[in-house]
């Protein structure tokens, strides 16, 4: 898996990793993984069983259809037209009666777009990114206690149930609104895409060293820390690994 322009090339590995959990039943995460055209995602679904876990299937199988370009405009284009096809037909279920409720998922996406790495979200699933040894939280939660922390509180201090509560979803209303952000590939550059289950479960410190493996070990090794804890909800792990060298000179 190659991408490039005139100067680099940019090489990708990837794996992932979905589990219930020790306490659901049912896993409502989802998880989306081309690596052949340079896409991951990860949903993460709401309203029960029968509404979250549709709603996040629905937004990976959708996905998986993507026609991939060498233009990466288009290519982001693709991205949000389907998820905002995904959001009217979810948020049209959970109106018209056909489910019992809300029918929604969060969702985290990333993008190879030449030689950058392209981050869409919408909830609090989350993407990090471990560049030169340290650890970035990529995404901004849509989130009750994001906004009580903007608005000066301290995470300790908002009300726990906070927390749970999501601000921005696909399903969540009638037009569907993606943050994104850019980033260019270092050499070596490992990305994390995950649910809540994950990074509620691990401190980030725990997060960074496992990002230190190869893809296929950090999702086994991240997921498995989870489930040795209390791992109340699903966790899902994607990750994918970057390297970046020269290209020959044309």
């Amino acid at each position: 898996m190659i991408a490039s322009d005139k100067s680099f090339a940019v090489k990708w590995k990837s794996s992932s990793r979905s589990v219930t959990g020790n306490v659901r039943q049912v896993n409502e995460d989802a998880c989306l993984e081309l690596p052949a055209i340079g896409l991951w995602a990860v949903a993460d679904g709401m309203g029960g069983h029968n509404a979250g876990d549709v709603a996040s299937r629905a937004i990976v199988d959708a996905l998986a259809e993507i026609h991939p370009s060498p233009r990466p405009g288009i290519f982001v284009d693709q991205i949000e037209d389907i998820l905002s096809r995904v959001n009217r037909i979810l948020y049209d279920r959970s109106i018209d009666g056909s489910s019992s409720g809300l029918c929604g998922s969060t969702v985290a996406v990333l993008a190879v777009c030449g030689t950058y790495a392209v981050c869409l979200w919408a909830g609090d699933s989350r993407i990090y990114r471990r560049h030169d040894m340290s650890l970035e939280q990529v995404t901004r939660d849509h989130s009750e206690l994001q906004e009580a922390v903007d608005n000066g509180e301290s995470e300790t201090s908002a009300d726990a149930p906070a927390a749970n509560i999501i601000t921005r979803a696909v399903g969540g209303t009638v037009d569907l609104v993606l943050d994104t952000e850019l980033r260019e590939v270092s050499d070596g550059d490992s990305y994390l895409i995950c649910s809540d289950g994950l990074y509620r479960a691990l401190p980030e410190a725990d997060l960074v060293s496992h990002l230190r493996l190869g893809p296929e070990e950090a999702c086994v090794s991240l997921v498995d820390q989870a489930l040795r804890g209390a791992c109340i909800d699903n966790v899902t792990a994607v990750v994918v690994s970057f390297s970046r060298t020269e290209s020959p000179a044309s």
